[in-house]
């Protein structure tokens, strides 16, 4: 360590002030996670994260985007240059949370997402609603026979009475450990008579695309065309991070690839 960072680190010792890697170590701590576990969630080596954590990296505007995913602060949080002894980073000091526990509204989603706290891609805004946001059909929906059919196409696909198909959101979701969703199918489809099927609960820490099934339960055909809004994602913002993962105790029903 040159004379200079250790001239720092004294001085923020003495001042009860904590650098970026000090108060992400103690993060880390927090959440039961190693620099391994921090390198493969955010994508960069171990040696940046280490070199980060020990004062010899500064946190890059990306790097803060990542970090605010993993721990729920905002990207604008890990991009101060110092932390009081309370853990809050002074431009954060007197500001409200970006989302406090419990159900995120519009704002906050939106919010969220800007910050990089959530993950919403593509994220449409006009796909908001109040206490939630809309999702999409990707391209692509799996017949009962396993066939394949491509729902991008002007047509589309109808959907019989009494049959189902396979379908993945077209939007990729990304949650921190402390934040969890919950889903159903939208009024448009069930003003139709259609019934979506899938987990309710979307675990913290989930990153990937949400897999659901479809069914016909009304009387008529219905056309199902790529980028429909299909279900809706309720977001919550837990009180603690839970101390087990929840994605590793069982296989999750939400993945990237049908």
């Amino acid at each position: 360590m040159s004379a200079d960072s250790r001239g720092k680190a004294q001085a923020n010792a003495e001042t009860g002030r904590a650098t970026p890697g000090a108060h992400l170590r103690a993060e880390l701590r927090r959440l039961g996670l190693d620099q391994v576990a921090v390198s493969k969630a955010t994508g960069v080596s171990r040696q940046s994260v280490n070199n980060i954590i020990n004062g010899r990296q500064p946190i890059s505007r990306a790097m803060a985007g990542k970090l605010g995913r993993l721990t729920g602060h905002g990207s604008d949080y890990w991009l101060s240059e110092w932390f009081d002894e309370s853990g809050v980073a002074p431009s954060a000091r007197g500001a409200p949370a970006p989302a406090g526990s419990g159900l995120l509204v519009d704002h906050q989603i939106a919010r969220a997402i800007r910050d990089g706290i959530i993950g919403i891609t593509p994220f449409l805004p006009e796909n908001l609603r109040a206490i939630s946001i809309d999702l999409t059909l990707s391209d692509v929906v799996t017949l009962s026979g396993g066939g394949q059919v491509n729902i991008a196409r002007p047509k589309g696909y109808i959907l019989a009475p009494g049959a189902a198909v396979s379908a993945t959101t077209k939007e990729s979701i990304e949650l921190p450990r402390d934040y969890y969703g919950r889903v159903g199918a939208t009024g448009a489809l069930c003003r139709h008579g259609i019934i979506a099927a899938t987990d309710f609960q979307i675990e913290p820490g989930f990153k990937g695309l949400i897999q659901f099934h479809l069914f016909n339960a009304g009387g008529g055909p219905v056309r199902l065309r790529a980028s429909d809004r299909a279900l809706g994602l309720e977001i919550s913002r837990l009180t603690a991070t839970p101390d087990n993962n929840p994605l590793s105790q069982r296989p999750p029903v939400v993945s990237k690839k049908l």
